[in-house]
C-alpha cells in the first residue's frame, strides 16, 4: 500500500525512519522542507501539500504537536480533507484533546474514509527504537489493515474500540506521568535543601518499592542539568490541561492534577520548547 506521513517533529522523524529502514516508501509533507535532511534514507517522496499526500496515498499518517496543528494540516486550503477519498485510511498519531478526535473521525467518515486515533505512549528513545505503546481506536477494518505498521513502530498495541477511548486513556497516561514528575521534582528540591546528596536519593527510589525507568532517566538529567526535549514541557502541560477538562467534564475528584497543572503553567514561559523534567527548575523559579 501507498503509505503517507505528515509531520516530522521529535516523535515523528523517529518513526517515519523506522519505516522507512524496513523497506517501506513514503509520501511525506512537513511545514518545514529542511526536516527531510534527517531521515534515514531517501525513499521518499516529498509533497508541497497535505492534498497531495492524501491524493496519492491509501493510508495516511498524522504526527503532530496539538489540535491547531492537527486542524490546519486537515481542514486548510490544499488540506488533507481535500485529498481523500472512498476507503483510505487516515491513522492519527498525535496526542490530541477526545473531543477533537471525535471530530476528526467525523470529518474524515463524510469523505468515505477510514480513521483511526493513535496516540502514542513513549518520547524520543523509545521512538527512535521501534519501543513505543500504541493506543488505538476506531474503525476495526482500518485498524487490521494498519496493524502490520504498528508493529513495525512498537513494542504494544492496545485496540479499544470506540473513539475517543484511546484519547482518553493517554491523557489519563499522561494525568499520572505528570504528576509523578513533580513528586520527584518536588522530592529532590527538598532533598537539595536538605543537604542530601541527591545521587544517593535516586538510588534509594531507584531500589525502593515504587522504582520506575522515569525516575531513573529523569532524575539523572536533572541532576545534570540535561533538559534535551524528548518529551517538550509544553506537551506535558497540554496534556494535563486536556486531563483537567475532562475531570471537570466528567465531575473525576482529582486535586492533585489541578496542582501539578497549575506548577506546569507557571513555567510555561521559561521551559516550554525543553524537557519536562524542567519541572524540578520550575518549582525553584
Amino acid at each position: 500500500m501507498k503509505v503517507g506521513f505528515i509531520g516530522l517533529g521529535i516523535m515523528g522523524s523517529a518513526m517515519a525512519n523506522n519505516l522507512l529502514k524496513d523497506g517501506i516508501k513514503l509520501n511525506i509533507y512537513n511545514r518545514s522542507k529542511q526536516k527531510i535532511n534527517e531521515l534515514a534514507t531517501d525513499n521518499f517522496e516529498f509533497f508541497d501539500n497535505p492534498k497531495l499526500v492524501a491524493q496519492n496515498s491509501d493510508i495516511i499518517f498524522l504526527m503532530l504537536s496539538n489540535d491547531e496543528a492537527c486542524e490546519n494540516v486537515v481542514n486548510s486550503e490544499n488540506g488533507l480533507l481535500e485529498g481523500l477519498e472512498n476507503g483510505k485510511i487516515v491513522v492519527n498519531f498525535s496526542t490530541v484533546s477526545a473531543s477533537y478526535s471525535q471530530n476528526l473521525y467525523d470529518k474524515v467518515k463524510n469523505k468515505n474514509a477510514l480513521f483511526l486515533e493513535a496516540p502514542v505512549v513513549g518520547s524520543k528513545i523509545p521512538a527512535q527504537n521501534a519501543q513505543l505503546i500504541i493506543l488505538c481506536a476506531g474503525d476495526k477494518k482500518a485498524y487490521e489493515t494498519v496493524n502490520p505498521y504498528f508493529k513495525k513502530l512498537s513494542k504494544r498495541v492496545f485496540y479499544l474500540d470506540n473513539i475517543p477511548n484511546a484519547s482518553y486513556l493517554k491523557i489519563v497516561n499522561n494525568q499520572v506521568m505528570g504528576i509523578t514528575m513533580q513528586a520527584l521534582a518536588e522530592g529532590l528540591q527538598l532533598a537539595k535543601k536538605l543537604n542530601l546528596d541527591l545521587n544517593v536519593v535516586l538510588d534509594l527510589l531507584n531500589f525502593g518499592a515504587f522504582a520506575n525507568s522515569m525516575f531513573e532517566l529523569k532524575g539523572k538529567n536533572i541532576l545534570s542539568n540535561n533538559y534535551e526535549a524528548h518529551f517538550p514541557y509544553e506537551h506535558m502541560q497540554k496534556d494535563l490541561g486536556f486531563a483537567v477538562k475532562l475531570a471537570e467534564d466528567k465531575k473525576a475528584f482529582c486535586p492533585a492534577l489541578s496542582i501539578v497543572n497549575e506548577t506546569y503553567k507557571k513555567g510555561l514561559a521559561n521551559y516550554s520548547k525543553i524537557d519536562m523534567c524542567a519541572i524540578y527548575e520550575a518549582l525553584n523559579s
